[in-house]
């Protein structure tokens, strides 16, 4: 009886030291583990204007972008197993028991990709699952398109006008009216900007004079590029329109004059 208790004693004995080890094995002797998920979003771009080292994105968007919360990303784990999972990180359940091992967590936000507030973010990151434990997984996440903003100095708002400027990127267009200040996100690739001005300036025959301008770029991710259009001084009738360092375009409106 007492052998018997004995035993009976240390197998209790050995499972609780199992417990509080925190090791849970399963039916193939594999350890478990459980992890929570947390993003690392990197918070700047380059900006391509100024050569300033960085610019928010927030300051680079404008009023309106928010960035998206840790739970909106989409994320997917896998290992060398076979084992996926693919949901929200808000859908992923802490409680959820993995085996022991090397697992690879890939992230994706995507507000589509081209527009006002269109961020497209990814990022990846390997782990460990320890079992018995619960890992912290934090994924670093950055902006995979670019931004594009458009400025104008003081003489091409006093003299020239136009009703809207249209950035195309990958087919899908976004508006530039005069008074917009936000930043437009666009693909890492070839876009497009096109638009129509009207000088406050008569031709010598008395007829107004447009000019449309049209014009392809490169963006690359996570950079910020502002598109300025500036009018000469008093008495001219050209405009410069500047995109990083490229070589500025100058639209030019012939034989009219700037008057006060």
């Amino acid at each position: 009886m007492k052998l018997k208790n004995l035993t009976l004693y240390a197998l209790a004995l050995m499972g609780l030291m199992a417990c509080s080890e925190g090791k849970e094995p399963i039916e193939n002797g594999t350890e478990l583990g459980y992890l929570t998920f947390s993003l690392n979003q990197t918070d700047d771009v380059d900006n391509i204007t100024t050569r300033a080292d960085k610019i928010s994105i927030s300051n680079a968007a404008g009023t309106g972008y928010t960035a998206p919360a840790d739970g909106d990303f989409t994320i997917t784990i896998t290992n060398d197993d076979d084992y996926s999972w693919t949901g929200t990180v808000a859908e992923w359940d802490s409680t959820t028991a993995l085996k022991a091992g090397n697992y690879t967590v890939n992230a994706t936000y995507n507000n589509g990709g081209v527009g006002f507030n269109s961020p497209v973010f990814k990022g990846s990151t390997t782990f460990a699952v320890t079992g018995g434990q619960t890992t912290p997984v934090t994924v670093p996440v950055a902006l995979q398109n670019a931004i594009v903003r458009l400025q104008y100095n003081d003489m091409f708002k006093n003299y020239y006008s136009f009703e809207k400027f249209t950035v195309t990127s990958i087919g899908t267009a976004v508006e530039f009216i005069p008074t917009e200040t936000r930043g437009a996100f666009v693909e890492a690739t070839t876009f497009t900007i096109e638009g129509t001005l009207t000088s406050q300036a008569q031709s010598k025959d008395g007829s107004s004079v447009t000019r449309t301008f049209s014009k392809s770029y490169t963006a690359k991710k996570t950079q910020c590029y502002t598109i300025s259009f500036t009018a000469s001084n008093i008495g001219g009738n050209t405009i410069k329109v500047q995109f990083g360092d490229d070589p500025a375009d100058t639209i030019d409106f012939g034989d009219i004059e700037l008057n006060d």
